[in-house]
C-alpha cells in the first residue's frame, strides 16, 4: 500500500457534512483536472445523497486540453454537470452560477411565485489541495466576503455571502479512509493531494514517469533532453538527476533530489500540460 492516511479532522468533517446537508441546495465537487477520476471521493459524494452537484475540474490550465474535453463529455454521459475552471485566473468561474441557476430553476421559480427570493447555498467539497480555498477566494473576492451564522451550523462554520442570491460554505479536504488502488495513490501523491512526508518520493516519481511515458513521452524527453526508449523509469530518474546537477560528493546521483525536482516540474506544468487519468480508469 502506497499510502494510508485518515486524520481525525477528516472524520469530524464527514460528520459535519452530514449535519449540514439539509441546509445545502447544491454542491460544488472540486476535482483536479490532471486526475479527475483519482481525485474523486465517491465515499464523500454518498454523504450528500441526491443533492444537485456540479463537478469542477479545477487547475484545468495545467491539464491536457484534449483530455479536459474528454472528461467533460464523460461527466455528461453519466448525467452530471461539469465545468473546467482555472480558479487562480478565474476562468469559467462565472459559469458556475449559470449552471447552478439552471439546476435549481424550479426551486428559484417556486420561491419567486411565493414572493420570496431564493438564496442558493453552495457546499464546496473535495479532497486536499484541489483548490477549494482558491476558488472560494476568487468567487468571494478574497476576505471582502461577509459571513454570518446559520441555524444548524456548528459555531466554527460560517456561510460566506457572495451576493444577494448566493452563499457558500467551505469544508476541509477529505480523503477516503484507505486508498486501495496503488495507482490512484501514486497519482494523488504526484499532484500534491497527499502530504509529501507520507510517501516515498523516489517511488512515486518513478511510477509517475512510467505513467507519463505512455501518453506524453515526447513532452518528457523534450523537457529533459533524454531518450526514454532504452531506459527504465529508475534509469530515467537518474538521468534527470545528472541533467539537473543532483550529484553527491562521492559522484553518486541524489535520486531523492531528482525526484523532488521532477515532481515540482510536473506540478507546475513545466513538463507540459499533462493528465494522468484516462476515461477507462474507472
Amino acid at each position: 500500500m502506497i499510502v494510508q492516511w485518515y486524520p481525525g479532522h477528516m472524520q469530524k468533517a464527514k460528520r459535519e457534512i452530514l449535519e449540514l446537508n439539509k441546509y445545502v441546495d447544491l454542491y460544488l465537487i472540486l476535482l483536479d483536472a490532471r486526475a479527475p477520476l483519482s481525485s474523486r471521493n465517491e465515499q464523500l459524494e454518498s454523504l450528500i445523497k441526491d443533492k444537485p452537484k456540479i463537478f469542477i475540474l479545477n487547475k484545468a490550465d495545467l491539464a491536457d486540453e484534449k483530455k479536459n474535453t474528454q472528461f467533460l463529455n464523460y461527466f455528461e454521459s453519466i448525467n452530471q454537470r461539469a465545468l473546467c475552471v482555472d480558479s487562480l485566473k478565474g476562468t469559467n468561474v462565472k459559469n458556475i452560477f449559470k449552471i447552478a441557476e439552471n439546476l435549481l430553476k424550479d426551486k428559484i421559480e417556486e420561491a419567486r411565485q411565493k414572493g420570496r427570493r431564493k438564496i442558493v447555498r453552495f457546499g464546496v467539497l473535495g479532497i486536499p489541495n484541489v483548490g477549494k480555498s482558491t476558488l472560494i477566494n476568487k468567487i468571494t473576492n478574497s476576505s471582502k466576503a461577509k459571513t454570518g451564522d446559520k441555524p444548524g451550523v456548528t459555531k466554527s462554520k460560517q456561510w460566506i455571502k457572495i451576493n444577494d442570491y448566493f452563499e457558500m460554505l467551505d469544508t476541509p479536504g477529505i480523503l477516503v479512509p484507505k486508498i486501495e488502488d496503488d495507482l490512484v495513490a501514486i497519482k494523488l501523491c504526484a499532484i500534491g493531494s497527499i502530504k509529501d512526508e507520507l510517501y516515498d518520493k523516489e517511488l512515486v516519481a518513478k511510477k509517475t514517469i512510467g505513467i507519463i511515458k505512455k501518453g506524453y513521452c515526447e513532452l518528457l524527453n523534450k523537457k529533459y533532453s533524454l531518450d526514454f526508449l532504452n531506459m527504465s523509469e529508475e534509469e530515467y530518474l537518474i538521468e534527470i538527476g545528472k541533467k539537473r546537477g543532483c550529484v553527491l560528493k562521492e559522484g553518486k546521483i541524489d535520486t531523492l533530489k531528482a525526484a523532488n525536482l521532477f515532481l515540482e516540474d510536473l506540478r507546475k506544468a513545466k513538463i507540459g500540460r499533462i493528465t494522468l487519468d484516462e476515461i477507462g480508469d474507472r
